[in-house]
């Protein structure tokens, strides 16, 4: 195995990211629901942190086009993952906390 400097790593990471940009991308846009789309960026952005770590580790790239569309396809089924798990709930902020107090100390001015 080759041992490569981080300069040569980072050389190589530049390559990839203006060799292949055009084809994260368009993995993304495919993969993403219609309404997570505005996702595009920073899922790639994953991706390309994604391949540096990968190349940090002493791997070597061989197929770049198929590596990155595999990365950037788990990238998305990752958040899918996490999305059927993880609701969010809203919540009024004056409900509780100190913003309560304030809401209130502000109703009973109101009401007097």
């Amino acid at each position: 195995m080759e041992h490569r400097t981080d300069q040569e790593r980072s050389d190589q990471l530049a390559a990839l990211v203006v060799s292949h940009t055009r084809t994260v991308q368009a993995v993304l846009v495919r993969a993403l629901r219609l309404e997570d789309r505005h996702l595009v960026d920073d899922f790639a952005q994953d991706v390309w942190l994604t391949a540096w770590q990968y190349l940090l580790r002493g791997n070597e790239i061989t197929r770049p086009a198929g590596l990155l569309a595999t990365m950037a396809r788990h990238r998305v089924t990752d958040h899918y993952r996490l999305a059927r798990v993880r609701r969010e709930v809203a919540t009024d902020p004056t409900a509780y906390g100190p913003l309560a107090n304030a809401a209130a100390g502000a109703r009973e001015l109101v009401s007097a």
